[in-house]
């Protein structure tokens, strides 16, 4: 996701260049894959990449993801 050769487990998202979109990005793609329930806190917060590792399995040993409504366009003019 950060294309950083080399990354250990005690690394840190924010210090391997990550930013709030990558966090985004990476918290998405784990909750369609995994169907787990990921909050950015969970990235963000984590001391390092191996205390967000541990976050997903504790979201995976939860059980499935809720089912998130999807979105649709508002039909009347918001002002």
């Amino acid at each position: 996701m950060l294309g950083v050769p080399g990354v250990e487990p005690t690394d840190d998202f924010l210090s391997l260049g990550g930013h709030s979109l990558a966090a985004l990005r990476v918290v998405h793609l784990l909750r369609r894959k995994l169907n787990v329930e990921l909050q950015l806190r969970d990235l963000l917060d984590a001391a390092d990449l191996a205390g967000f590792t541990a976050a997903v399995r504790r979201a995976a040993e939860a059980g499935p993801a809720a089912v998130r409504p999807a979105l649709t366009a508002r039909r009347e003019a918001v002002r």
